[in-house]
């Protein structure tokens, strides 16, 4: 079930391991295992912020550039990558929602999961999700645009 979870990953073992010592702390039914170590295994494996992933993972949850940018920019070079997110990031925002979503954007792209700026802002986990998905809407339509000439050009 483990090596399911984690797609054959090496950690997987570990992961079984650490989900028993966890599992030990509470007494479940034994008709209940089953279901009980699988929820574990998973929440274990993906959560950022679990123990496992803290002690086994490490940076392995980190956001990746290319995690925010649509998926039709693969062709891209990972440095061509960075200096166009980082150029949009840097532009001027249009107004103070599009500086909302991106200072989010930017807690997203540092490494917080979203129950991390929920905690650190105070704002729902739906608003947050709302900001960052703008966010990439924005990103992947400057892209598809970005060699088109402005009207303010014209």
């Amino acid at each position: 079930m483990a090596k399911s979870i984690t797609r054959g990953h090496p950690l997987h073992e570990d992961l079984v391991s650490h989900v028993y010592i966890l599992m030990d702390k509470y007494s479940v039914p034994e008709e209940d295992l089953p279901r009980t170590f699988v929820r574990f295994a998973y929440n274990q494996w993906n959560w950022y912020q679990s123990d496992f992933n803290k002690t086994f993972r490490g940076s392995a949850n980190t956001v990746e550039l290319s995690d925010l940018l649509p998926d039709d920019m693969d062709d891209m070079a990972p440095s061509a990558l960075k200096l166009f997110l980082d150029a949009y990031m840097d532009q001027s925002p249009a107004d103070e929602t599009d500086i909302f979503c991106r200072e989010i954007t930017k807690m997203y792209l540092y490494g917080m999961t979203y129950r991390e700026i929920m905690a650190e802002t105070g704002i729902s986990l739906n608003i947050i999700h709302k900001a960052i998905k703008q966010v990439k809407h924005d990103i992947h339509h400057s892209y598809q645009h970005r060699d088109s000439p402005c009207i303010a050009d014209l």
